[in-house]
């Protein structure tokens, strides 16, 4: 496959660890949908809130973005946070009129 695609092995696991970092990031999210950011798994014996476990994969996910980044499979560069979020508040109903 990363023959095919003319990625080298490397790229190619970095693609993976994206994806597999990107689907926990949803996991957790659907749990704080489902739950709320306080709850927390009742086997859970650290008894690790949502929030917590939703921050850990966030950084998880920016951290191989960073990586991706350095080594040149990507050039995000800086972007205009603010001016992503306006774009996007156009199709929101419940920010408050945020900008």
């Amino acid at each position: 496959m990363a023959a095919y695609a003319n990625l080298t092995e490397a790229e190619r696991e970095r693609l993976e660890v994206l994806i597999e970092e990107c689907g926990e990031v949803i996991t957790i999210a659907t749990k704080v949908l489902r739950h709320g950011y306080d709850h927390y798994h009742p086997e859970d014996k650290t008894k690790t809130r949502n929030v917590y476990a939703l921050e850990k994969e966030i950084t998880d996910v920016m951290t191989i973005v960073h990586r991706m980044e350095a080594v040149g499979d990507l050039d995000i560069g800086l972007p205009d946070h603010n001016a992503r979020w306006k774009k996007k508040l156009r199709w929101m109903r419940h920010q408050g009129g945020e900008e």
